[in-house]
């Protein structure tokens, strides 16, 4: 699990990988946001940045 923080380094979520099948390359992601930090797109770019790491770093090929 990943913490998500705002600029001011306060805690806003968190996301992370899920199931993941090394075999198949298969994962999910989850993904919390405070309610006070909702629509703030938090969220969006946490989903982004993990995406990312799991299809170039760990080279995994489907969610």
């Amino acid at each position: 699990m990943f913490t998500i923080e705002n600029l001011n380094g306060e805690y806003v979520g968190g996301v992370n990988l899920n199931s993941i099948d090394e075999k198949n390359g298969t994962f999910s992601i989850g993904v919390q946001v405070d309610r006070d930090h909702r629509g703030k797109g938090y969220g969006t770019r946490a989903i982004n940045i993990l995406l990312k790491y799991a299809f170039l770093e760990l080279r995994l090929k489907q969610i």
